[in-house]
């Protein structure tokens, strides 16, 4: 398109959603109802301390391994601690991600993110752990050519094996443990590919005797339940954070202690839906996580 066909498009687009006299004022209603949003967030202080924590320890992770650890390494790194610091990041923007568009206002549109977060969560704990590989787990062979549908099934066989051994039937975790974790599932699907909770939202609506609005507007219920979710999932992130550290580099006391710290507080947050409310998917959460993320900050990059 040509500079003055550009010109002209932007003035149609601006003469069609012009409202009371303000240029796209009706995109502006959307602003405001995220940053109302973000006011009724405030109440949620242990929230936004824990999140906030949890980012600013990973943050300080990576800062303090790019200068500290990398002169101290004598050893070739194996491509292997490229791969998982790179899929550890990916995981980490993602949950960041999730995050901010679950506090402006879109709780489960937020929710949907966090099963993929999840999913690569499991597969590198287990390539960490030499149940599977990395190399599997982006299926390809090193050494031969890549073919699409090779790839696409060697993933495949690869993230059914790992389930099987992290949460399924051959993980060893408690029967009480796997069902729930496959009804935690079955609801993360639910919601990604049916919107089945954004459905049963708007039951007053479907009857008739609520209106549904597009804007954001908070609900408690809502929130909640992406709240959940996401330090579920940021508790598996962060068992993970001491495997970034290349072996035979510890880091110090005082980032030790701050892993202790947050592991605790998460562990806590995570255990408290079964303590507190009776919720049985914390406990099983707890399982999985202190089974099949069995790191800490004495851990290192095993590979």
């Amino acid at each position: 398109m040509t500079s003055q066909s550009l010109e002209n498009l932007v003035k149609q687009l601006d003469t069609i959603s012009e409202s009371d006299g303000i240029l796209y004022g009706r995109a502006r209603l959307l602003s405001d109802a995220e940053q109302k949003h973000q006011r009724a967030i405030l109440q949620y202080t242990v929230y936004l301390a824990l999140s906030d924590a949890f980012k600013c320890f990973f943050l300080e992770t990576i800062e303090l391994i790019n200068p500290a650890c990398r002169p101290k390494v004598t050893e070739p790194l194996s491509e292997l601690h490229e791969i998982f610091v790179t899929r550890l990041i990916h995981s980490f923007k993602s949950l960041c991600g999730a995050d901010r568009i679950a506090v402006c206002g879109y709780p489960y549109q937020a929710y949907t993110l966090l099963q993929d977060v999840f999913n690569d969560l499991v597969l590198s704990s287990a390539a960490l752990q030499k149940i599977t590989d990395f190399y599997s787990v982006d299926g390809v062979i090193p050494g031969k050519p890549i073919d699409i549908a090779q790839v696409k099934e060697l993933r495949k066989r690869t993230e059914f094996d790992v389930c099987q051994k992290m949460t399924g039937k051959e993980s060893g975790l408690t029967q009480q443990t796997q069902d729930e974790l496959s009804n935690w599932d079955a609801l993360f699907h639910s919601e990604v590919h049916g919107v089945h909770l954004s459905l049963a939202a708007a039951l007053g609506f479907m009857k008739g005797t609520e209106l549904q609005p597009a804007l954001p507007r908070f609900d408690a219920v809502q929130f909640a339940m992406f709240v959940n979710r996401y330090f579920e999932v940021c508790w598996m992130a962060h068992r993970l954070i001491p495997a970034l550290k290349p072996s035979g580099v510890p880091l110090s006391q005082a980032w030790m202690d701050k892993w202790g710290v947050l592991d605790d507080a998460l562990e806590m947050t995570v255990q408290a839906l079964t303590v507190q409310h009776g919720n049985k998917i914390g406990a099983a959460i707890v399982e999985l996580v202190k089974t099949k993320f069995p790191f800490n900050a004495q851990s290192d990059f095993p590979l």
